[in-house]
Parts: structure tokens; sequence; C-alpha cells
């Protein structure tokens, strides 16, 4: 049996922005998602962050949420309720209202708050982006719909704060992680496990992530909504659907608070899933596989609950390791039960033996 190992990677210098000196201010020029380039003057006080899963890379690149003037109040919640939320506790103090839940912006309260530099989706721009940047907000788009688009806006929060090693690092360590991982899957030359990931339902209707998304890929999964021919980040589609599918693997979303392993292994349509009678349904760790600033503990994951006879890689102490080097901060066996989803994933096969703290 191989066994990967989680390390930290060395700090390595990538020479990045261009800067010139204007009045003792350096001017630093950012591009963002869309190609647009634009000039950022350092130091850097503050940043709006809009789309959910960036602030926790800011905080990890950064040190710390200081310079972190507001965000989307569903992010603050989701947060706030997980093990971010218990190590930066001041997290419940920053702005939410300068944006709403679904992305829209306030821009009578960002042209009063002031921030530097706004970051926002690039998808729906007329609605989310143009009514700011027409009001002269700087906006820095971001996209997730790849890992070069991952890496770009990890990349372009290391120039905005003027930490361009510390976000060099996370790439250095995203890249190992694959690496690792691909080696391992290689040389085994087996079959990929295929997959579905559920986001929402409601009892025979399912929101699951149709297109292959880039840690699947990276962990050895393939998606079986792909398959049959969804490219969309989320498609609705019935119990029927998943039946025909047959997927040796379902995953549900971290994110929903609402749907539990049990409720997938005990619906009375999925029964005869290969997947509900092997019992592998997991419920994903709380950490965001979407981000290349701690997502490389979520490729890892992926793999171990696809190939458990591959990797045997101590999760606990990966994470352990990951979360000192991402955010500073000791995390307790506590923190670590709720990061990997213990107590969802009680009757998930496998799960206890091998991320509980006995093993």
């Amino acid at each position: 049996m191989m066994t990967i190992r989680h390390s930290a990677v060395a700090l390595g210098f990538a020479a990045l922005i261009a800067t010139s000196t204007f009045a003792g201010a350096a001017t630093v020029s950012i591009t963002d998602s869309r190609g647009q380039q634009f000039q950022i003057e350092h130091p850097v006080k503050n940043v709006a962050i809009f789309p959910l899963p960036i602030p926790e890379a800011m905080i990890a690149i950064d040190g710390g949420t200081e310079r972190l003037l507001a965000i989307n109040p569903r992010a603050q919640a989701a947060l706030m309720k997980g093990v971010i939320g218990q190590l930066f506790p001041e997290i419940a103090k920053i702005r939410t209202d300068l944006v709403a839940p679904n992305f829209i912006p306030n821009v009578e309260e960002i042209l009063k708050a002031g921030p530097d530099v706004v970051l926002q989706w690039q998808a729906k721009g007329d609605e989310r982006v143009a009514p700011m940047e027409n009001a002269g907000i700087k906006v820095a788009t971001v996209s997730t719909e790849s890992r070069e688009t991952r890496r770009g806006y990890i990349t372009m929060l290391g120039q905005i704060l003027g930490k361009q090693e510390r976000a060099q690092a996370f790439l250095d360590w995203e890249d190992k992680t694959v690496k690792d991982i691909s080696s391992v899957l290689a040389a085994a030359d087996r079959k990929r496990p295929r997959i579905v990931f559920i986001d929402s339902m409601n009892d025979n209707e399912f929101v699951v992530f149709g297109r292959e998304e880039a840690y699947f890929a990276a962990s050895g999964l393939v998606n079986a909504a792909t398959e049959a021919g969804f490219t969309e980040g989320s498609v609705k589609v019935g119990a029927e659907s998943l039946l025909q599918w047959n997927p040796d693997i379902i995953l549900v979303n971290y994110y929903n608070d609402t749907i539990k392993p049990a409720d997938i292994l005990g619906h009375p349509v999925l029964a005869s899933l290969d997947a509900v009678k092997n019992a592998r349904v997991y419920k994903t760790p709380a950490i965001d596989p979407a981000t290349a600033a701690g997502g490389e503990l979520a490729y890892q994951w992926f793999a171990e609950i696809g190939y458990p006879e591959l990797f045997d890689t101590d999760m606990r102490k990966a994470v352990l390791d990951g979360f000192k080097f991402l955010y500073g901060k000791e995390l307790t066996d506590a923190q670590i039960d709720q990061l990997m989803q213990m107590d969802w994933n009680a009757s998930s096969a496998g799960y206890a033996n091998s991320f509980g703290a006995a093993k």
C-alpha cells in the first residue's frame, strides 16, 4: 500500500508583478479572470470579497482578517458555523451590507465604504460587475470554473495583498498534491470510480454538480452527470437519473447542512444503487476544494474515498499540519472531527476507521 503524506512546501518567489513608483506609492498591475488589467496602489488598506469561497483564501494569504472589509452574508454565516469562525471569531464583525446573498452589489454602500478593490464573480457581469464599474469602483473578477482560474485568483490575491511568496507557496503545495495522487493512480492503473455529487435534494428531485470539476479529475473520480452529457455547474435531475447512472460513490456537499448521508442511505427510491448498498455515501469535509488555498486537503480526501486500497494518508495529521500552514492555528481533535464530518459520516463505509481519532 502506498502512502501519501502531507508536507508544507518551501516558499518560492515568483516575479509576477510589474511595479512603478508614483509619489511614494507602489503601483501594481493586476490581471483579473476576464484578462482585464488595472492598477492597484500598495499598500492596499482594505478589500471587499463577494464570492463565497474566496474570503478563506484571503485570510490564509494575508494572515488574518484585518484588511478584509466586507464579505457576502452567506459566506459569513457558513464561516461562523464552522472551524474557520472558531479560529477567527472576528469574522462575525466583518461587514455584510455591501452585497446581497445573490451577489448583487449595493453600489451606494460600497461607494461609502471605499474599498481599494472589490472581488466579484465574473459570471453574470451585467448584474454583478457593471453597476460597480459604472460607478467608478475598482472590480477584479474571479472564476472557479477550472483549476487554472482558481490558481489565477490565488495569484491575483497575492499581488493585491503584496504576499506573492505566500500565494505561490499554496500553488506549489497544490502542484505537489496533484502530482503525488496522479503518480499513485498511474502506477495502479485502476478503473476510476463514478460519483454523483449532490448539492441539494427535495424528495425525489436532486441538484447535482453537472460538469467534471477539476478536483474530481485530480483525485481520479468520474462525474456520472458529466458522462450523461451535462456541462453546467449545477443541474436538477430526478431520482430516475441517479438510478440509471448507478454511481459507485455519492458525495453530499458540505455547504448544505440539511442533507445527511443517512438521508441518501435511507431514501426509499435509491436503495438499489451500488453506492447505497455499499454505504459509500459521504458528506464532504468542510474544506472547500474550489480554493487553491487549502483545497489540496480536499483533493487528498477525495482520493482516499475513491481508492481506499491505494491511499493510506493520515488525514487527521494532514489537516492539522495543513491548517497550521494555512492559518497559523493549532486545531483540537474536536475541530478536526468537525472538519472531517465524523458525525455526519458515522454510518458511511470505512469512514470511522479511516478518519477517526483512534485508528
